[in-house]
Order: C-alpha cells, then sequence, then structure tokens
C-alpha cells in the first residue's frame, strides 16, 4: 500500500524532474529515464571498473512517504540478479558501502534495507521515518541525491558479483 496518493507522488517526482535532469547533465556516462506516470526512475551506466552494464531501477510508488524500492537489474531482461550488483567498496572518507553482502542497497533511502521488506535492518524506526532514520549513516532526501550516492559508492566498487 502506497503511504500517499498515487498523483502525490507524480507531482512529487516532476517536481524533481529538473534536479534529476541536472545531475544526469553532470554524469554524462549515465543514462536517467524517469516516467512519472509509471512512478518508475531507471539508471543505466557502465561499471566505472569493469565496465560492465548495470541497470539500476527505482519504483516510486509511495514516495516521498516511502523510500524508492532500488534494485540492480539485468539490463537485458530487467530482472535482479546476482551478478548484476556491483561489490562493495567504500569511497575515500567514507566508513562503509551502501552495497550490501545480501545485494540490496543498504541505505534509509532504500525501501529493501528495512527489515519490513526482508532487509538487515529492523533497526531504524521503519519506513514511515525514513529520512529521518540513521542519521550518521548515507542521507539523501531527493532522487538526485540518491542517485548521487549511489554513484559516490559505485566509483569505489571493484567490480560486480560473479
Amino acid at each position: 500500500m502506497a503511504a500517499v496518493p498515487t498523483t502525490v507522488t507524480q507531482a512529487v517526482i516532476t517536481g524533481e524532474l529538473p534536479a534529476i535532469t541536472a545531475w544526469a547533465d553532470r554524469h554524462p556516462l549515465w543514462s536517467v529515464t524517469v516516467e512519472p506516470e509509471a512512478r518508475r526512475l531507471t539508471a543505466d551506466t557502465p561499471h566505472p571498473v569493469s565496465g560492465t552494464a548495470l541497470r539500476i531501477t527505482a519504483d516510486l510508488d509511495g514516495y516521498p512517504g516511502l523510500p524508492p524500492l532500488w534494485q540492480f537489474v539485468d539490463p537485458a531482461t530487467g530482472q535482479s540478479v546476482p551478478q548484476a550488483f556491483p561489490l562493495g567498496g567504500a569511497p575515500p572518507g567514507i566508513n562503509g558501502t551502501i552495497f550490501h553482502s545480501n545485494r540490496v542497497i543498504c541505505a534509509p533511502w532504500s525501501r529493501l534495507a528495512y527489515g519490513e521488506h526482508g532487509g538487515p535492518h529492523n533497526d531504524w524506526g521503519g519506513l514511515a521515518s525514513w529520512k529521518n532514520a540513521a542519521p550518521t549513516y548515507t542521507k539523501a532526501d531527493t532522487l538526485a541525491d540518491m542517485l548521487d550516492q549511489i554513484a559516490l559508492h559505485l566509483s569505489a566498487s571493484p567490480g560486480t558479483h560473479p
């Protein structure tokens, strides 16, 4: 069940489009598509070390009341598969990675990180309080901020899972 009405989610996504477009313009190796009506974001980029084609999708249903459901998927099939997920690596000056060994983006702004969705975190206070969860961890309140965090952590990833 969505935390906010679909029309509100679509309006918020549409409102964030200029920032997402500006972010994508600054990252020429990334191709970002946003579909407000479908409440979906898709980003394609090569892995910075291996060159492997990566596709990241975000189910935005219920956003911003709920964090997006981020997944790395096979670009050819759209299916979540182990080899589509990057290996963890901590960026300089950051203690830890968002790329969890159970192959979810482990961040307060990632729905699959929460225990409610089978993720490793039952200690973050639940999805409804995602913007205030884990304040000493990665912080991203907008879709462009989230893409920026993914790109930052991806820059320190040594490759993808075999």
